[in-house]
Formats: structure tokens, sequence, C-alpha cells
């Protein structure tokens, strides 16, 4: 058991040594994706009926404009026939009609001359398909674990001036995340990777942070050691002269986001930073150890 008397509160807390702070339930992160773009499966349809149909058939793909299934021949016909109608470029392709198997041989399709490949269904822009896959997750914020953390008498939270003040968050809010997205035959898949544990301290000094989540301290730790993952800070003063007695820290998890497509296309979205306050007093103290 030790005892701290606080010179600028004019308070004295007895306090028992513990295992850390009790983490508040982290809220949900805002995605900062900057897009509003979302991209559903494209839409292919029978203008007769106005009824969907498969944008896709094999290898061949629905053209809107002709209302068929077009692919180019694999085998070619000889230049110079009257397919070709005497052009020397482009390709021969076969449109094949939308049939339920009542169809005539022979009636279902025909063979035409296009110097480019007709239009199919819209293409689907991966990077979009990405940023979908990414606003389907929730990503969390940290939670601020920190120590010293005490109670005033008067329930106010506190830390204490020059002591290595700890921060950390519950491993569960800095794990890997992954979603995916698909539309029109492509898929993306996003991975969302903590990189840092940020502790903005609120009393005007630099923000610091350690490339995990910390770890919570722990009584065989010692009182005033620092923390072993490089996740503290030194408050140099008392924040007795700060509104309410009290600062605000703000803890942040800086993720960063990349992407692969089944189009073979990879890269990365803006890289995410979700973030927890935690207001507390700091006190000027000075420790005495009991037996």
């Amino acid at each position: 058991m030790w005892a701290v008397p606080y010179d600028s509160h004019g308070l004295c807390v007895v306090q028992v040594e513990s295992g850390g702070a009790v983490a508040a339930p982290h809220p949900s992160a805002v995605d900062s994706s900057n897009s509003n773009t979302s991209y559903s499966q494209p839409r292919c349809t029978f203008t007769a009926s106005g009824a969907e149909v498969p944008c896709q058939d094999g290898d061949a793909w629905w053209a809107q404009s002709m209302q068929c299934y077009v692919e180019a021949l694999a085998d070619q016909p000889p230049m110079g026939t009257a397919v070709w109608g005497g052009h020397t470029d482009g390709a021969i392709y076969l449109c094949t009609f939308l049939s339920t198997g009542a169809s005539v041989p022979g009636t279902n399709g025909f063979a035409f001359w296009s110097a480019t490949a007709p239009a199919g269904p819209p293409v689907v822009d991966p990077v979009a398909l990405a940023r979908q896959a990414l606003r389907s997750l929730t990503i969390p914020a940290p939670t601020p674990g920190r120590y010293p953390a005490g109670s005033l008498d008067t329930g106010q939270p506190y830390t204490v001036v020059n002591a290595y003040t700890w921060f950390w968050t519950d491993a569960a809010s800095f794990e890997v995340l992954t979603a995916r997205a698909d539309a029109g035959g492509v898929s993306a898949e996003v991975t969302v990777t903590p990189t840092a544990l940020s502790f903005m301290p609120g009393d005007g000094g630099a923000t610091v942070s350690c490339p995990g989540p910390g770890v919570a301290w722990q009584p065989t730790d010692g009182v005033w050691a620092p923390s072993p993952a490089g996740c503290d800070y030194r408050y140099p003063h008392s924040s007795i002269h700060e509104p309410d007695q009290e600062v605000t820290a703000v803890y942040g998890i800086q993720w960063s986001v990349a992407w692969r497509s089944s189009t073979g296309a990879s890269g990365t979205l803006p890289a995410l930073t979700t973030t927890t306050s935690a207001a507390f007093a700091v006190a000027e103290v000075q420790s005495l150890v009991t037996g």
C-alpha cells in the first residue's frame, strides 16, 4: 500500500496497488476513405421484356446495343470471304440471341465484322470496390488504458507529474481486419492493419506513439517504471491551472489500408486513425512506501 499527499490539490489518496485500469468499450470508427462511390452488380437487360439477363455467358458478353451475346470467333474465317465485307482489320464476331432453348438451329444468331469489340457490361473499378469493402468494416477505436490510474476523493481520475504515465489499448482493438466486395465478376479485398498507438497528452506537449498496442501495467512492473513497450509520457506540470484542473488526452490507433483485386490490380487507400478521449488530473505527489 502506498500513500500520496497532493501538494497542489490539497488531498491525500491511499491506494492499493492494482493491475491497471478497467478499459471502457470502444465506439465504432468513422470511415474516412473520402469516397461515397458504391458499386453494385452491373445490370444487363433484354429490352423487349425489360427482364434482367446474365451479363456473361461463358466467354461471351451481353452487348446491350445489339441485344445478344457477343464473342470473337475462335477460328476466324479467311479474309476475302463475304463476312469481312472487304475489311482487312478488326475481327469477326458471333452474335447469339437470347434463347430459352426453343430456337431453330441456325436462326439464333449471326456472324459480323467489327473494327473493335462491341461494348460489354459496365466495367467495375476495383479501387471503388475496395472502398466499398472498407465501408463494410467496423474499425475499433482504442480503449484508454492508463497507469497511474487511481481516483481522487472527488472521483476525478488522475496521473502523476514526472511519473511515467503508461498508455495502452486492449489487444482486441489492435488486430488486422479484412473485408471483400464483389461486383460484375470482379472482387476486391481490403486489409486494414494497425501500425501505431498514439497518445496526445492534452497539456500542449507533442504526441507520442509506439508501434504496438502497449502493455497494461502490472504490480510487478514497479510503481515508477517506464513502459517496456515505449508507450509512456511524463507530464512536466500539474493540471491545477487547466480547465476543471484536468487534461484531456486523445488516444489514437493509426491504420494502413491495402487492397488487391481479382483483376491483378492492387494498391493502398488513405490511412485511417480512430480515436478515444480520456480526461484526468495531473497531480504533484511524493510517494511514501509503507509496510
